[in-house]
């Protein structure tokens, strides 16, 4: 069964100071898992495709610019200034078909850092809220059904 993808929470095991928790978001994108492949000669002369190491994972999430929410760019500033604090994230989907808080899939973003802070588009024509873009990469990712 389908589960509704806005039913959705985004958490740091290590909550970050200035920040709510759970973050919220209007927008989380980029869960991609991809390994590197090689060409590679097999014992028998013939031509196959062998996997490599995971690629990093790059993820983004959309939230609307709000008054002291400062953790992330905090974070961004110590990560810039050297200090890669590595962290882990949850972002789960919860199980909205039988009308309950459970967790139905979590995805485990692992040993990530801020790479780039997009600010919002201001546009005078329009009444939206102002949302700003937080990308991040990992070193891994783990799928877990709980």
């Amino acid at each position: 069964m389908a589960l509704l993808s806005s039913n959705y929470s985004v958490e740091f095991v290590d909550p970050l100071d200035g920040e709510d928790a759970p973050i919220v978001c209007k927008k989380v994108y980029g869960l991609n898992l991809r390994l590197k492949t090689a060409r590679s000669i097999n014992q028998f002369g013939a031509m196959e495709n062998i996997a490599g190491d995971i690629e990093p994972v790059t993820l983004t999430l959309e939230r609307g610019v709000g008054k002291g929410l400062q953790g992330l760019y905090s974070w961004f500033k110590q990560v810039r200034e050297g200090d890669v604090d590595k962290k882990e994230i949850l972002i789960t989907l919860y199980n909205n078909a039988q009308k309950t808080d459970e967790p139905a899939v979590t995805w485990r973003v692992k040993r990530c850092f801020p790479i780039a802070i997009h600010a919002p588009e201001w546009d005078s024509e329009e009444n939206t809220i102002a949302v700003e873009k937080i990308e991040l990469i990992a070193e891994d990712l783990e799928v877990e059904f709980p």
